[in-house]
């Protein structure tokens, strides 16, 4: 089965967990950034997964875009849904990754979780930096992958594609 990651990111996060999943898949993957890749048919694709992180509560438009007005072919593939995200709470990340992605999607998704985030100031533009920084009350650069739910949500995917 040919599997097929489609991500946005900012700073790197969400790409470096596209490439710890697409490592755990024992099947043929690709992962292509949609903001800066071509998005090939995804006609050959039986499994997409789709990741995506929150800026000031809300998921990359282009996401967001790309899910909606692919929805009726996405419904007819198994789908995985990801974000990167630093909410203090898993109540919050729960609420976030619910909001990200249309309802839909979301309820017809085999794999679905929240698995990472990075703060990473150094990289962030002035606004992001300034936000940032009096969200979280520092300029420490913080970076977290859950490995145990990247393990999970593709154990899940797995074996929930066949």
């Amino acid at each position: 089965m040919k599997s097929i990651i489609l991500y946005t990111t900012r700073y790197g996060c969400t790409a470096e967990v596209a490439k710890q999943i697409q490592g755990k898949l024992a099947s043929d993957c690709k992962s292509i950034n949609i903001v800066t890749e071509r998005v090939p048919s995804l006609d050959p694709f039986d499994n997409i997964i789709l990741g995506g992180s929150i800026y000031i509560g809300k998921i990359q438009k282009e996401l967001t875009s790309f899910a909606i007005s692919n929805l009726k072919e996405l419904l007819s593939k198994n789908i995985g849904l990801y974000l990167c995200a630093g909410a203090p709470q898993e109540e919050e990340l729960n609420k976030e990754l619910l909001g990200a992605f249309p309802k839909e999607l979301f309820e017809h998704a085999i794999a679905k979780d929240v698995l990472g985030y990075a703060f990473t100031f150094e990289k962030m533009r002035f606004l992001d930096r300034f936000i940032m920084k009096k969200i979280k009350g520092d300029v420490v650069s913080t970076t977290k992958y859950f490995d145990e739910r990247i393990a999970r949500f593709t154990q899940n995917f797995t074996v929930s594609k066949s």
